[in-house]
């Protein structure tokens, strides 16, 4: 395993089940973590905003989500054996994630997956779809804030 993994962070239950998917495998392979918060700032509603008081407002709420995400991180990463540290980046989270490991010459990115649509388990968020289509290291999608083996019972349908 690489020294480095990285995780994506928004703060929401999903993406604090991935941290704590990425803490176990960088614990369990002597790895460290770098935590990325992506700052997603539209560059559309930011022009439409205009400057003024709607973009300062929209700049604060990035900021409360940026600190939430920060302090959801230190309180799940807490007590565990595992070196870490808290990145920001802005723009496209795919793309941010996938730079963010090229440049730490991570081994793996891991985000939390989300179900949409009727089929539910088979089709994940747009992040995750992007990474697993575009990033140059193995990527961890973690679904329901668990990473799940899967037993050959359980794959008996799998090609």
């Amino acid at each position: 395993m690489a020294e480095m993994v990285v995780v994506g962070v928004d703060g929401t239950a999903d993406s604090l089940g991935a941290l704590r998917a990425a803490a176990d495998l960088a614990q369990n392979s002597g790895a460290s973590l770098v935590v990325v918060f992506v700052r997603h700032e539209s560059p559309i509603v930011a022009e439409s905003l205009g400057r003024g008081g709607a973009e300062y407002a929209m700049i604060e709420t990035l900021d409360e989500e940026q600190n939430d995400a920060r302090d959801r991180a230190a309180a799940a990463l807490s007590g565990r054996e595992v070196d870490w540290r808290f990145q920001v980046a802005s723009g496209d989270p795919a793309a941010e994630l996938i730079t963010a490991a090229r440049d730490e010459h991570a081994g793996a990115i891991v985000v939390g997956g989300r179900s949409h649509g009727i089929i539910g388990g088979l089709i994940v968020g747009s992040v995750a779809q992007k990474l697993i289509r575009h990033s140059p290291v193995s990527v961890l999608v973690v679904r329901d804030g668990q990473a799940q083996r899967l037993d050959a019972a359980s794959t008996a349908w799998a090609v």
